[in-house]
């Protein structure tokens, strides 16, 4: 017997999710357990895929239904493909492919769930990106892809069994941003199905100095001149460059990169900050986190 079952309202279609999980130290760590209890209220098949947990903490026992422990390879991907090996994905109205590269969610996910922009998709996602797979290649629209929903009409393709059947390990992490990540955005839409997300960057107008501004500091000139130098650049990542869009639009998540790698010269105080003001969410649980693993 499952320790929660998903509730009545906007989360009553039949909907799988599916958790990729890797942590360096075999952990759950606490802000993955905390994701996957927002995730048991909304599905009806909770799975998680673990590439490098042998087995589930007791804690999460009543709580997922399946756990798939697999080898380190092949990424996200491969992980998702392995999770839903499980099920039978036509026989839910939804299937949610999700992993641990983000904070969240920060507030209740049902509206996200149900939001208007994205209800007629057949694919959807938090974040419409279009960033290249690496600079100096051209710029290729497609989901980002650490939160991907599949709908039904997808889910009973054999466009959507095509591409998961074909997926395999990869050479590298760009390998598998262009074959799979920016290929499965592609592959969706040449089969004649619709994409659509909460934030969509191919629409969003150019990030302004006035935005960028309160990140800037004259105590840090180089970092300041480093977000200055990248805001300035498109294509760019939506989700580490321009975070506070995000949350406006109605994305309950943060990336974990962000705060890891900063790739853009943000001044993580305020993103703190911005944290604290818009949603309830445990600060606590990044900090712990960035403690545990840098």
């Amino acid at each position: 017997m499952l320790a929660s079952q998903p509730r009545p309202g906007a989360a009553t279609r039949s909907r799988a999710i599916v958790f990729a999980h890797f942590d360096p130290a075999g952990a759950f760590d606490p802000h993955v357990v905390h994701a996957l209890g927002q995730y048991r209220r909304f599905a009806d098949r909770l799975v998680v895929v673990s590439a490098s947990a042998e087995r589930l903490p007791a804690k999460l026992a009543g709580m997922v239904d399946e756990f798939v422990p697999r080898e380190n390879v092949g990424y996200d991907f491969c992980s998702w493909r392995d999770g839903l090996r499980t099920i039978r994905p036509s026989d839910y109205d939804e299937v949610i492919c999700v992993n641990d590269s983000v904070y969240g969610p920060l507030c209740d996910l049902e509206p996200a769930l149900a939001d208007p922009r994205t209800a007629d998709a057949d694919l959807w996602g938090m974040v419409l990106s279009d960033q290249a797979a690496a600079r100096g290649r051209p710029s290729r629209p497609h989901l980002q892809s650490w939160f991907l929903g599949m709908r039904r009409p997808l889910l009973s393709s054999s466009a959507c069994e095509t591409f998961w059947a074909a997926v395999r390990p990869l050479p590298t992490k760009l390998d598998v941003i262009e074959r799979y990540e920016i290929g499965f955005s592609e592959h969706v839409r040449r089969a004649g199905f619709t994409i659509a997300a909460l934030y969509d960057a191919t629409t969003a107008p150019d990030v302004t100095v006035r935005e960028v501004w309160p990140h800037l500091s004259a105590l840090h000139p180089r970092r300041s001149w480093r977000l200055l130098r990248k805001s300035r650049r498109r294509p760019h990542n939506p989700s580490e460059l321009v975070w506070w869009r995000l949350l406006e639009a109605g994305v309950p998540y943060v990336k974990v990169g962000l705060f890891r790698v900063n790739h853009y010269g943000i001044d993580l105080q305020r993103v703190e900050a911005g944290l604290r003001r818009s949603t309830p969410f445990d600060l606590g649980l990044i900090h712990a986190h960035l403690a545990r693993c840098g």
